[in-house]
């Protein structure tokens, strides 16, 4: 199998940032580039616009998180890069992993919780259940 793009579901939690440094890993050995996508789940009504202001306040949170990912990414020779999606995780993962012909796919087992919830923890199972591709999960 060739690998050459692989995909990383990323919160910030302890578990997807395992996921990333695996994703690292493999990339600086397959020479493979490396996207993370952090996906906002946001209600799917919120009354008087709450959902743009939701969105604006996680991009805020995620982008100094983000900026580092790609820091990091970069001193270790890795072509990375950072996306931010609102909708369903489970969804949103598949989907950019079916339009941008990404190879593999890596998540942790375990997303953030409570207000700062962005991959759910049903999310690994999902995506493991429902994908074409091959994916690695990551315990935490």
């Amino acid at each position: 199998m060739d690998i050459r793009s692989i995909l990383v579901g990323f919160d910030g939690s302890k578990s997807s940032r395992k996921a990333l440094q695996a994703a690292l890993d493999l990339s600086r050995k397959l020479n493979a580039k490396v996207t993370t996508l952090t996906v906002v789940h946001l209600p799917d009504f919120s009354p008087g616009g709450g959902e743009v202001e939701e969105l604006e306040q996680a991009e805020k949170y995620y982008q100094p998180l983000l900026q580092e990912v790609q820091a990091y990414g970069s001193t270790l020779g890795c072509d990375i890069t950072t996306v931010i999606l609102k909708g369903n995780p489970t969804e949103q993962l598949l989907q950019y992993a079916e339009d941008n012909q990404v190879d593999l796919i890596v998540i942790g087992t375990r997303g953030l919780g409570g207000f700062k919830k962005l991959l759910m923890g049903s999310v690994a199972q999902k995506v493991v259940s429902y994908s074409k591709l091959p994916v690695m999960v990551i315990r935490e």
